[in-house]
């Protein structure tokens, strides 16, 4: 039996083209950093939140510290000494989110998946437009709730000024 070359094509590329896509699309596992969070032209805020990652999981209690640059970078930490539990680097153009207790880490470029809450927590401070699935709410004493409606993630926090 002969093989034309599309037929081979098809054979040997039908399983893998799907996972290629996904990988130059969208989400993507990463180990890297984007930047490094220091010098000049950073504001440093340090605080306390509470995570819950989905709807029915119970709520984590932690160490926040949110590090936003002038040029539009930002670094998230949420940590539970003496381990870091979450810790996103977004730029105007990338983001990466890394959950190092699972080793699990997820990448991309342009505007982030709203089904990590944590991508958009400096874009929810800074008062900006989320995606229609989050809802953010500044309390009266300072403090903010960030919940993801359709995943039941939630962020609770305050930040120290």
């Amino acid at each position: 039996m002969q093989i034309s070359v599309g037929q081979w094509c098809r054979l040997a590329l039908g399983p893998v083209l799907p996972a290629i896509l996904m990988l130059c699309g969208g989400c993507q596992t990463a180990t890297t950093s984007l930047f490094t969070a220091s010098g000049a032209g950073w504001h440093v805020q340090q605080g306390q939140a509470l995570w819950r990652p989905r709807r029915g999981f119970p709520e984590l209690g932690g160490d926040l510290v949110v590090a936003r640059h002038e040029d539009g970078r930002c670094f998230i930490q949420f940590a539970k000494t003496p381990m870091s539990l979450v810790s996103v680097q977004t730029t105007p153009t990338r983001w990466l989110i890394q959950f190092p207790p699972r080793g699990w880490a997820f990448t991309g470029r342009r505007r982030p998946p709203a089904r990590f809450a944590w991508l958009y927590l400096r874009a929810a401070l800074a008062g900006e437009p989320l995606p229609e699935s989050l809802r953010f709410e500044a309390k009266p004493e300072g403090g903010w709730r960030l919940e993801n409606t359709r995943s039941g993630e939630t962020l609770e926090g305050f930040l120290a000024p």
